[in-house]
């Protein structure tokens, strides 16, 4: 489904659904790993009607209990960015995005790239020095400052000279006051932006004060994606934040970690795949995606799964079976190893999901080569793929037909799976 075949009104999101390069289920699946995974979004419009933006809402799903502050930004970042994608949920459209003041302050490092990320900063928030270091920081950063709940008080005056919006809800603010509000901040060169209207007249009222842009009810109603995540695993996450604070660790042993937590090699492949990170030619493997968002982003990432709350504990029901594909892949496959290591990964994926291995391509945002590799067996990572899948089925023909022998292949799978278990042990043992 495209961004364009969304439900205009609901502000261009169906109440239900499944975004495009999310898996959908199918059957099977680690029911430890697996889990549903939600995100609301409203469209905010410019003056001639047009969608522009949205404004991204946390979901906790029917039934949840309330949870903590960081943790409700944490879930709302890593659905977005690591799970759906920010490519299929704002179509390349800037998003609006409402973080804690850990996250402004520094204290929780913010793991996405600042193009075409807007933070919001709530009326609540407790002004003071430390948090205008921290927009400040922001700002020269790349990321976009949003005030949101704008009354025009002392505290949240002084912050317009960092601010690039200002959001005004029309609908609580006193008539009154608005010809005040709305010249305060065009005086500072920030965009006006008009929240909670819920009717044709206070759209009008708002067009005339010189709002340029608008979102509520009367617009579009918030919508809600739901998908399903392969769950990162919680003593993979704490094990690899510990390695990559140690300034002497290989990438290899990095890649060795992210390598065995299936859920947490989506969402690193999601992220340095999408267009958000500025990326100009195709990821097709865990190795680039690793050295390409840096030891800092994938720091940050790690820290953010922990705060979340998704990630497993001490799991390690079909993870063997899963790195011992992917290191066979690779030991078959010499001159493309990372590439069929990161396609076997991608492989297993697709069984713990019990989704089709098309959609978890997507899900990944791998380009065509991995592509390739990964659905149709081009290449030499793709011929290994389809034995090493032939050698699990006992299918002596199909090894064969994929230009190896099965001595071969079943010599490389044996000592992958002896490795795979070793490292899975040691990296969840408590």
């Amino acid at each position: 489904m495209s961004a364009h075949a969304l439900d205009p009104a609901s502000g261009g999101v169906p109440p239900t659904g499944t975004p495009s390069g999310i898996p959908a289920p199918r059957h099977g699946g680690s029911h430890e790993l697996v889990r549903r995974t939600r995100v609301g979004r409203q469209a905010i419009f410019d003056a001639d009607r047009r969608i522009v933006s949205y404004e991204l809402l946390f979901e906790a799903g029917p039934g949840a209990e309330l949870v903590a502050s960081e943790q409700a930004t944490s879930q709302l970042i890593a659905t977005t960015f690591g799970t759906f994608g920010i490519d299929a949920i704002s179509d390349g459209k800037p998003v609006f995005l409402n973080i804690t003041r850990a996250f402004v302050t520094g204290v929780i490092p913010i793991p996405i790239e600042p193009e075409n990320v807007v933070v919001e900063i709530l009326d609540r928030m407790v002004f003071d020095h430390e948090l205008m270091l921290g927009l400040r920081a922001l700002k020269d950063s790349g990321y976009r400052i949003a005030l949101k709940g704008f009354l025009g008080d002392i505290a949240q005056a002084v912050l317009l000279d960092v601010a690039d919006f200002a959001v005004i809800d029309v609908d609580g603010a006193p008539p009154a006051m608005l010809p005040g509000l709305v010249e305060r901040v065009r005086s500072t060169g920030a965009t006006l932006m008009a929240s909670n209207v819920t009717e044709a007249q206070t759209l009008q009222r708002c067009l005339s004060a010189g709002f340029e842009l608008f979102q509520g009810s009367f617009l579009a109603r918030p919508g809600v994606l739901e998908g399903r995540a392969l769950s990162p695993i919680q003593l993979v996450c704490v094990r690899l934040l510990n390695q990559l604070g140690a300034p002497e660790v290989s990438i290899h042993t990095i890649e060795q970690m992210v390598g065995s937590d299936p859920g947490l090699t989506m969402r690193l492949l999601r992220t340095a795949n999408s267009s958000a990170h500025g990326v100009r030619h195709e990821v097709a493997s865990l190795h680039q995606a690793i050295v390409l968002l840096g030891p800092r982003r994938l720091r940050s990432w790690v820290v953010l799964t922990l705060l979340e709350g998704g990630a497993t504990t001490n799991t390690t029901d079909d993870l063997w079976s899963v790195l011992a594909r992917a290191l066979a892949c690779q030991r078959l496959a010499a001159r493309e190893a990372d590439l069929a290591y990161t396609v076997g990964l991608l492989s297993g994926c697709a069984e713990l999901l019990g989704s089709d291995v098309a959609e978890v391509a997507d899900g990944a945002g791998i380009g065509q080569q991995a592509r390739a590799a990964l659905l149709e067996g081009v290449g030499e990572a793709g011929r290994a793929l389809t034995a090493v899948l032939a050698h699990e089925r006992d299918e002596v023909d199909a090894i064969v037909d994929a230009g190896l022998t099965p001595f071969d292949v079943s010599r490389a799978y044996l000592e992958s799976l002896s490795e795979s278990l070793t490292v899975v042990h040691g990296l969840t043992k408590p």
